[in-house]
């Protein structure tokens, strides 16, 4: 079936070949989604169905908010993208319709189309045109389990407590190098000092952490709050983005306060954030960056604000990414891009909700990663295990034993997996299940890394990329392949311990039984928890002794469904001044 479009204006067409067209503002484009089979593509939405046509995807104000790209691909051998950094309007089957339609906003957009006789081959020139591949991660840093301070000490930090946070990674024989320290170590935000009240002496706490084997990476964002110190110098020196009024710095709010933004699109503001960037790892030995911002909705509206140089509402971000590349590429890591993929920057989805569900819980992180492998963003932390716990309602539930098991299941089968709330709140048998996951994950560098090193290909893709005539295989949003030759199916139900599964033409081992099973359907396939199926394309033995010898640690089965052994509470501002 052909895929068939009709704009706003008038015209009309058949998309037979590759195709440039540019809509007037104003202009939408549409496209029936049954033509085009099954849709895949735009990045985060909050719930976020997997093929996109299961759902709907409705913003009318489509700029950049976490990781997301004007791009729709659909199984009939379609790419699609919006080549524009400027507002957009995107609604893919809203109120049950059918359709995709995109609208250029506020201004001209040029509709760059690529067919092909597959997806991946449309995929192919789709990603080529944007500059994808990247570089690779390291390989310590693809079998790392990261960890961050968020959620076990969400605005609460010390030096003392990151340092015992290091040496119980150590201590507990976490296969982790990376430790990021989040929110709450500046003075102020934007000051870029850590506070002397709660950090005595941070060379000694970097240098004490560095001899454990452990990086540190600091939160930073591209905000400086009206109360910091150096706000007012900032905004002298247009170093932050000047109000249209003349009236000092554009200021906006974000979750933090009212800030200025570093306008990194004006040569003194990309100077003075990257003097600052490498400051903080020359004084304190700093070795990397998370990267918070660079959101649309975390900026001064474009009428409020005097840029140097206004890189359109989805601009900012990948001018801010620049940065942070050329200060340490591939050390940093952010949550926000847009038409970013060809950046040495390692990609993290937005933070998650510690439950099962589609709407921005465990079974959206499996969706969008997916989503991301697609879109070029494929060597991504699936965010914290296990999601954001109760940092953004302290009444939310603790995440129970299951759910937590689930999740580092899911999330050690990705390129790189991350760690917040401490496994070791759980009871031992279920913490034991999580290091074993973890250890896993590690056994897994060798062949990650040498995934990675062929971009032909997304590191983590959906079942039918390899075998893209397999029609019913667009279907699985719930499994997914990490590399040429191992299939995940992630169990994403409460009480569940089994799960159909739909497996790519072929012979497959299962890898916690060493079984050999044929490509199709298995129905209510095992999967005790822990114990998530994992499947290794036949002939693979390397790969194949590796997983199994990695899972022959972990007690499949050990956890039960409905019981919350831990207790430690995960809310903001919270006294830790006797539990510690």
């Amino acid at each position: 079936m052909s895929l068939a479009y009709a704009t706003s204006a008038g015209r009309h067409g058949t998309v037979s070949g590759d195709l440039t067209l540019t809509l007037a503002a104003g202009e939408t484009i549409s496209f029936n989604l049954a033509a085009g089979g099954h849709w895949f593509g735009h990045g985060f939405n909050h719930t976020q169905p997997c093929p996109l046509e299961r759902g709907s995807v409705v913003n009318d104000s489509f700029a950049v908010n976490n990781i997301q790209s004007p791009v729709w691909l659909c199984s009939a051998g379609v790419a699609i993208l919006a080549d524009t950094r400027r507002l957009l309007g995107a609604r893919l089957n809203a109120d049950g319709d059918g359709t995709l339609r995109v609208t250029a906003a506020v201004d001209a957009v040029t509709l760059r189309i690529w067919r092909r006789d597959t997806l991946p081959a449309a995929q192919a020139e789709l990603l080529r045109y944007l500059g994808w591949p990247n570089h690779a991660p390291s390989a310590a840093m693809l079998g790392d389990s990261l960890f961050c301070t968020w959620t076990q000490y969400p605005r609460c930090l010390t030096q003392a407590r990151i340092v015992d946070m290091a040496r119980q990674i150590r201590d507990r024989g976490y296969p982790c190098s990376t430790l990021i320290v989040d929110d709450r170590w500046e003075s102020c935000f934007g000051e870029l000092e850590f506070a002397k009240k709660d950090f005595p002496d941070p060379p000694a706490m970097t240098r004490e952490i560095h001899a454990l084997g452990l990086k540190v990476w600091l939160w930073v964002t591209p905000f400086v709050n009206q109360e910091a110190a150096n706000f007012a110098a900032l905004s002298a020196a247009n170093i932050l983005v000047p109000a249209a009024d003349g009236g000092g710095a554009a200021l906006f709010k974000w979750w933090g306060g009212t800030a200025g933004l570093v306008d990194v699109t004006a040569p003194q503001g990309r100077r003075w954030l990257a003097e600052q960037l490498r400051r903080l790892k020359e004084k304190y030995g700093v070795d990397g960056f998370k990267i918070d911002g660079g959101d649309f909705k975390y900026q001064p509206s474009p009428a409020a604000a005097a840029w140097h140089e206004f890189a359109g509402e989805s601009g900012y971000s990948d001018a801010l990414l620049a940065v942070f590349e050329e200060v340490c590429p591939n050390a940093c890591e952010t949550r926000t891009a847009w038409l970013s993929q060809r950046r040495d920057i390692i990609w993290r989805q937005g933070g998650k909700d510690s439950h099962w569900g589609a709407d921005n819980g465990l079974a959206a992180m499996v969706g969008l990663a997916l989503h991301l492998g697609l879109l070029g963003y494929d060597t991504f932390i699936p965010d914290m295990i296990p999601g954001r716990v109760q940092t953004m309602r302290t009444d939310f539930p603790l995440p129970t034993d299951e759910l937590m098991t689930r999740w580092t299941e899911a999330t050690a089968f990705m390129p790189l997996m991350q760690f917040s709330y401490f496994p070791w709140n759980y009871a031992p048998a279920t913490e034991r299940a999580l290091r074993g996951l973890a250890l896993a994950h590690k056994a897994l560098q060798g062949y990650l890394a040498a995934q990675a090193r062929d971009r032909r290909a997304p590191l983590l893709r959906p079942v039918w990329y390899d075998t893209p005539s397999a029609a019913e295989l667009y279907t699985v949003g719930d499994e997914f392949l990490l590399g040429d030759d191992l299939l995940v199916a992630p169990v994403l139900t409460a009480g569940a311990v089994a799960r159909d599964v739909l497996l790519p033409p072929g012979e497959w081992t299962d890898a916690w039984t060493g079984v050999t099973v044929s490509g199709g359907w298995h129905k209510n396939y095992p999967a005790p928890c822990p114990g998530i199926p994992l499947f290794v394309k036949a002939g693979h033995r390397e790969l194949a002794a590796t997983l199994r010898a990695a899972l022959a640690v972990i007690e499949r089965g050990s956890i039960v469904s409905g019981v919350t052994t831990t207790t430690y509470t995960a809310g903001l501002n919270r006294d830790l001044s006797v539990t510690g």
